[in-house]
């Protein structure tokens, strides 16, 4: 009787957990694993996995949204070590200060990397109202500076000197450049890439 009894526990725990696995043989392995009591765990283990199909067991290994495609507003977001590494080189580190006496520390609103020969920025800051402000001062945000080569609006700081652009609120600003030396065509065409890269992605 308590072999009975045992067997029939057995079978009833292997049921269940073939019916939760969702597998239609259910009761065909159930009476199967009753004739080899040591070949139950093995069993359900391998027919719990042998059913992708199923949407409750696929739902927890569906990769979501990938979070690089949402709007940011913080400047490390986009301008990660993969992209420093590809404009500035393999050598490419993240500053936490600009060189000076003392350095000035880059805060939260922008992200930079250099290397040996190329540095590279992107900052996400307020537009400032102050007409002081270096963006007020030198009227980047005129026609004339306008860069044709983007389809948004966006303007040269200098010549050459950065991209920015107005959007959200916000001011985006892009450079990529020589450490030494004046900015190149290079400098520019990687400027105007990266700024397709950086730009859409504000929000």
């Amino acid at each position: 009787m308590d072999l009975s009894m045992s067997k029939l526990t057995l079978i009833s725990a292997a049921a269940v957990t073939f019916a939760v696995a969702g597998c239609s043989t259910s009761a065909q392995q159930a009476t199967s694993a009753g004739r080899t009591t040591t070949t139950v765990p093995s069993t359900s283990t391998t027919t719990a996995s042998a059913t992708p199909s199923h949407p409750a067991a696929t739902a927890p290994s569906r990769p979501t949204s990938p979070t690089s495609a949402a709007p940011t507003r913080q400047p490390c977001d986009v301008l990660t070590p993969d992209v420093a590494t590809k404009y500035v080189g393999d050598d490419a580190q993240q500053r936490f200060a600009y060189d000076g006496h003392p350095p000035v520390p880059v805060g939260d609103g922008a992200c930079y990397y250099t290397g040996a020969t190329r540095e590279i920025e992107v900052s996400i800051r307020p537009r400032p109202t102050d007409p002081t402000a270096p963006i007020n001062h030198f009227h980047v945000i005129s026609p004339e500076k306008r860069v044709d080569a983007l389809g948004f609006e966006a303007y040269w700081f200098g010549p050459g000197e950065a991209i920015v652009a107005v959007k959200n609120g916000l001011v985006v600003s892009v450079k990529v450049a020589n450490i030494k030396g004046d900015w190149s065509d290079q400098d520019r065409a990687d400027e105007i890439e990266l700024a397709n890269l950086v730009i859409p992605r504000v929000g």
